[in-house]
């Protein structure tokens, strides 16, 4: 899983710096950084800060292909927001099954 999480770490920011296929290329690194979140948390959490900050502040990409930009700019954040909680519950459940199992022990 660590390979996972550094090679979303990359692919996150390797899409700031392309312009058409970079909003794909972050959606992917999201999907990968969720998988690998529940044995790397803090890389995971780094690439989702990349790809909301790039979603949000970065493509000018959005702009150029979409009139309406609001639609695009949440669906984009929200996807990568949506993820982010997903890894964060999926986290803590790992944990609390690793506490009960402690107790039965």
């Amino acid at each position: 899983m660590s390979t996972l999480s550094f090679l979303a770490l990359i692919s996150g920011t390797l899409s700031i710096f392309l312009p058409m296929g970079g909003i794909l290329i972050a959606m992917l690194s999201s999907l990968m950084a969720a998988v690998a979140f529940r044995s790397h948390p803090t890389i995971s959490a780094i690439t989702f800060g990349i790809n909301i900050i790039n979603a949000s502040f970065l493509s000018s990409s959005l702009a150029a292909a979409d009139t309406r930009f609001g639609d695009a700019y949440l669906l984009l954040v929200g996807f990568h927001s949506v993820l982010l909680l997903a890894g964060i519950v999926w986290r803590l459940s790992r944990q609390g099954y690793q506490k009960s199992t402690q107790r039965i022990m």
